[in-house]
């Protein structure tokens, strides 16, 4: 359960995604909560990096940028990302993250649990 209130994300400590690709600071997991909620975290995606095209059979992502350009491809439709654009990706839909511009793409994002 939440034993924590807030959190300064220069306390977080960085690990990769679980796709491998990128940076992730946590700021709520599953461990920590008895809700759908399976993580909420601040993500850093390098010029350059990919996050190959997968699925969440029983999950929703939703993304929020805050820095850079990239391409967000969730089906068969692309999404041209900027700071400022929310993106909200269906369970069992794939999908693939790709930052194809010149500065770190920053977002938070948050995953849930539909079963």
């Amino acid at each position: 359960m939440l034993n924590k209130i807030y959190e300064y994300i220069e306390d977080i400590k960085g690990e990769p995604t679980a796709h491998l690709s990128g940076l992730k600071k946590v700021f709520l997991s599953n461990q920590e909560t008895s809700s759908p909620l399976t993580q909420f975290a601040y993500g850093v995606f390098k010029p350059g990096e990919v996050c190959d095209s997968h699925i969440h059979p029983t999950m929703i992502e939703c993304f929020f940028f805050i820095k850079g350009f990239g391409t967000y491809t969730v089906g068969a439709e692309s999404v041209k990302l900027k700071p400022g654009t929310f993106l909200q990706i269906p369970a069992n839909t794939s999908h693939e993250l790709v930052n194809d511009g010149t500065e770190d793409l920053e977002f938070v994002y948050f995953g849930v649990a539909t079963k």
